[in-house]
């Protein structure tokens, strides 16, 4: 094989970078503004109520795949609300403490939360879930969601 016509080491690289733009240009043209939006938006307000097992389970995998701040935590046993205070602050980016409280609806009051996880006890899922939606919030709500029509 002639030396001069085989491709340099450094045309795999470029055309590595080349696949890598085109595939990320064409994930972007197709998720439109909605791509942009991903990309340059500010972390979501959370709101955990409950915060046994469940609830920590299902916020702490909510901080690991999306940008989110968790600002407010509820729960009727100040013991286990200090506890995953603790827990969720040294795991935020920012290091905040969220603020605690003992009624859920004292902390969905101030309408300031974008997202709000529900991890109760079933008999509370549905009166927790209107109260969430009508302060203005996305709700994500263990199962079942009510325990009668």
């Amino acid at each position: 094989m002639n030396p001069q016509l085989s491709p340099p080491h450094s045309c795999n690289l470029q055309r590595r970078r080349f696949l890598q733009g085109a595939s990320a240009a064409l994930a972007f043209s197709s998720l439109g503004a909605y791509g942009l939006d991903l990309i340059n938006r500010k972390p979501r307000r959370v709101g955990l109520i409950g915060t046994g097992w469940y609830g920590k389970s299902d916020l702490f995998r909510l901080m690991q795949v999306a940008p989110v701040e968790v600002v407010a935590l509820c729960e009727v046993d100040k013991h286990l609300l200090q506890g995953a205070a603790d827990l969720v602050s040294r795991r935020q980016q920012s290091g905040q403490r969220p603020r605690l409280f003992a009624d859920y609806r004292e902390m969905l009051k101030d309408q300031d939360l974008d997202i709000v996880i529900i991890g109760t006890p079933d008999h509370w899922h549905a009166l927790q879930m209107i109260a969430a939606v009508e302060a203005g919030a996305d709700v994500y709500v263990q199962k079942p969601i009510s325990v009668d029509i």
